[in-house]
């Protein structure tokens, strides 16, 4: 801590004894820039000029912007797309058209598309050997910036180059070239699924087409056969059943005609009354019989019954009966056959009926793997037709891509230049030049001070230290036997050189029966008893006294005992305690007195710390400093 020392002033004593401050000092630093001014002011103008001269030097860079919109929002021109058409809510996909942008897929267009391949500005870095188109590539890449403001789908493209007019071209390039390989990726995409779809249409064809063969070869190797939607033995069981059904029915029929014909038969001798009347013979029996039978009658009553006329007439009756009952038998007959006939033909569709079914139960069988490659046949037939709609829906969405990006904003020319930034470089350099000269204004004075505060390699030398007289305080860092052994040394130095000397030790703790300065201050003790003469050196010593009273001095009586004793005294050797200890009023005196202060080390160590101390007690350089070196502890009491 560095404070002014000319007078006698208590605030400057107190800090000279002090402790070693590490805070900043704000009024100092102050007081050194105003003094060192001229040296900050010349840092600062001097790094200004030389931001200056770099914006000369520097080749000026133009920055445009190009603003994209990526539209979130799915934009469906058919009721089924293969290839999705917007982004929805994922932002993840918004910022991967970053890359995209930036990729060499995009940035490839606008090389070949604005010829940066052959532009000395992209190609600069060329070497022998290198493909220009690579090396413009990397050039465009690092020359272009993409970024999304916060909050929202808008994509800003941003191209730096030498002049403002390329500078836009090439980011409108950029953002058309964007716009034009996403649709080519669209549609691509779209075409390549299309391709897809018809070489899978194709196998799906060809299986398709396997699996109908296999239902028909199967058909025709089990005699599977339908008609009108309906399996033939499931109509020929239909039809047996039919049949069967009205065979049974003409077997009851002729059954029941049989019986009747043969019981009139036997009862009647005829059938006659039994038989439908379309039976055109047995009518016409019944008619000759019945002509016959009135013929005999009139006969009989006109000739009488011996008449050979009624004899013969009898002979046609009898005739006419026996015609009859032949027929009878005759149809009786052909009744039983009827009924044969109709049990045989039930027996046959009975049989053919059974046999069928017994077919029916081995086609059924075979109807469930015929079943299964029906189903088959069919989902194939599904998927190739979902096929067929879906090749024909991809084949249009090729030429369908509605763009879910679009140019909201392109670039204009700018009107001043991006790089380097003329502001901000300036008060760059001027805040870099104004911290640098106070820096160096700091360690100007630093310096300066270090020269006028410079410690003496011996001062244990009493005739070159000591014989200028006056008062001396000396202190140590943090040992008070330190300062104490120091003060003593010297004072004893001094007085070998024939000079009246006084040692007043203001750190130790005097004994509570022995007065001292503070006493003496008072007139509470006498000189004589106050004062203490060493029995071995021979040195007049002082206390600073009891502790109660030193509690109640007040500067005023120990400045005028302090005057005193120097009048009396060529050299006043004073023990000022360690630098880390508070100082009391007595010391505050004391050290406004001083014209001279030694600061006491250990073996000749001279440090950083001890430099710092040593700084502190200089002040301004208004007052001598010095170190001494004490080498070896020594008991003052005894050699006292």
């Amino acid at each position: 801590m560095a404070t002014s020392m000319g007078g006698i002033s208590r605030d400057r004593s107190a800090a000279r004894r002090a402790q070693v401050d590490t805070s900043v000092d704000l009024l100092g630093l102050a007081d050194t820039l105003i003094r060192r001014g001229w040296i900050v002011l010349s840092f600062t103008l001097t790094f200004v000029a030389l931001g200056l001269l770099a914006l000369f030097l520097i080749s000026p860079r133009y920055t445009a912007t190009s603003r994209i919109l990526i539209d979130p929002r799915e934009q469906r021109v058919m009721q089924n797309e293969v290839v999705q058409q917007g982004f929805g809510s994922d932002m993840a996909l918004v910022e991967s058209q970053i890359e995209v942008i930036t990729s060499e897929a995009v940035l490839k267009r606008v090389v070949q598309s604005s010829g940066l391949a052959t532009d000395p500005e992209f190609i600069s870095a060329i070497k022998s050997g290198q493909d220009p188109s690579v090396i413009a590539l990397e050039a465009l890449a690092q020359a272009t910036k993409v970024v999304r403001p916060e909050n929202t789908y808008v994509l800003q493209i941003s191209v730096t180059s030498k002049e403002a007019i390329k500078s836009a071209r090439l980011a409108n390039a950029v953002a058309a070239a964007y716009l034009g390989y996403q649709a080519e990726t669209t549609s691509g995409t779209a075409r390549d699924a299309s391709t897809s779809i018809r070489d899978r249409l194709a196998q799906l064809q060809s299986e398709l087409n396997s699996s109908e063969e296999e239902v028909e070869a199967f058909k025709r190797d089990h005699n599977v056969s339908e008609s009108d939607g309906r399996l033939l033995g499931d109509r020929e069981l239909t039809d047996l059943s039919a049949r069967q059904s009205a065979s049974a029915a003409r077997v009851n029929e002729t059954r029941a005609r049989f019986e009747v014909m043969q019981a009139a038969l036997k009862t009647r001798g005829d059938v006659s009354t039994v038989i439908t009347g379309t039976d055109s013979a047995m009518v016409d029996l019944r008619t000759q019989l019945g002509e016959a039978q009135r013929n005999l009658a009139e006969l009989q009553q006109i000739l009488g019954p011996r008449h050979p006329r009624v004899t013969a007439a009898e002979g046609q009756v009898m005739q006419a009966r026996a015609t009859i009952r032949a027929e009878s038998e005759r149809l009786v007959q052909a009744a039983q056959d009827d009924y044969r006939a109709a049990v045989d033909t039930l027996n046959k569709v009975t049989g053919d009926l059974n046999a069928a079914k017994t077919a029916s139960f081995d086609t059924n069988q075979d109807l469930i793997k015929l079943r299964e490659l029906e189903r088959k046949a069919q989902s194939s037939k599904v998927v190739y037709e979902a096929f067929m709609v879906r090749a024909k829906e991809t084949a249009e969405q090729e030429n369908i891509s509605p763009p879910n990006a679009r140019i909201i904003a392109e670039a204009a020319v700018p009107s001043s230049s991006s790089y380097p930034p003329k502001l901000p470089l300036l008060i760059a350099a001027g805040l870099l030049g104004l911290f640098i000269g106070v820096f160096a204004a700091i360690l100007r004075d630093l310096a300066a001070g270090a020269l006028a505060a410079r410690p003496q390699a011996q001062p244990l030398e009493p005739a070159k230290a000591d014989t200028t007289g006056g008062l001396v305080t000396v202190v140590s860092i943090h040992d008070p036997t330190l300062a104490r052994q120091a003060a003593f040394e010297l004072a004893r130095d001094a007085m070998a050189a024939d000079q009246k000397v006084i040692f007043i030790d203001l750190a130790s703790d005097a004994p509570s029966d022995i007065a001292g300065l503070a006493e003496l201050a008072i007139g509470e003790s006498p000189v004589a008893k106050a004062i203490r003469i060493g029995r071995k050196s021979g040195l007049q010593m002082l206390n600073a006294g009891r502790k109660d009273t030193v509690a109640r001095l007040s500067p005023g009586k120990v400045e005028a005992v302090l005057g005193a004793i120097i009048q009396e005294y060529d050299h006043i050797v004073v023990n000022g305690g360690t630098l880390e200890a508070s100082p009391g009023p007595m010391a505050d005196v004391i050290a406004g007195y001083s014209s001279r202060s030694v600061l006491a080390v250990r073996d000749g160590v001279f440090g950083p710390r001890e430099r710092q101390a040593l700084n502190a007690l200089a002040g301004d350089g208004d007052m001598d400093v010095s170190v001494v070196s004490v080498e070896k502890d020594v008991a003052i009491d005894q050699a006292a």
